[in-house]
């Protein structure tokens, strides 16, 4: 089994990054003490998700992750698991999925865990237009 995580830099502890499809290294573990980390040039969810199915991954732990993305993961049999908003690093997020604690993402709960919602002090990289700033408040502008 190949589990793959963004992550924020080239260590094999790195944190887990924020963004799916802006990170700069994925960390790809056969179990957890087999951890490569490897530089991405891709741009964007979409080419991200086209990797992980080309280099055979089973499993995706991230804290966010696009619609497309998810369904193009989903429809190769790659399944997602949640891994919260806190700053997790490989190892635990490794020891939470082993655990059987990490939450599998489905089309029943994506939008809960991983819809596109903002977080404080995240920049997205991208805006959004369904008339929520932070908290879920309503802009009226």
């Amino acid at each position: 089994m190949i589990i793959a995580m963004p992550i924020k830099t080239s260590s094999l502890d790195a944190a887990l990054a924020p963004l799916f499809g802006n990170a700069k290294f994925f960390a790809f573990a056969t179990d957890t003490t087999q951890i490569d980390v490897v530089k991405m040039d891709q741009l964007g969810g979409r080419d991200v998700a086209r990797t992980l199915v080309a280099n055979n991954v089973d499993v995706l732990i991230t804290s966010h992750l696009g619609l497309n993305p998810f369904a193009l993961l989903k429809s190769y049999g790659i399944k997602v698991y949640f891994a919260g908003e806190e700053r997790l690093t490989i190892s635990n997020a490794l020891k939470l999925f082993y655990a059987n604690e990490l939450i599998e993402v489905t089309s029943n709960n994506f939008d809960s865990l991983l819809g596109e919602h903002d977080h404080h002090g995240e920049t997205h990289g991208h805006s959004h237009s369904h008339g929520h700033n932070c908290c879920g408040q309503h802009s009226h502008a």
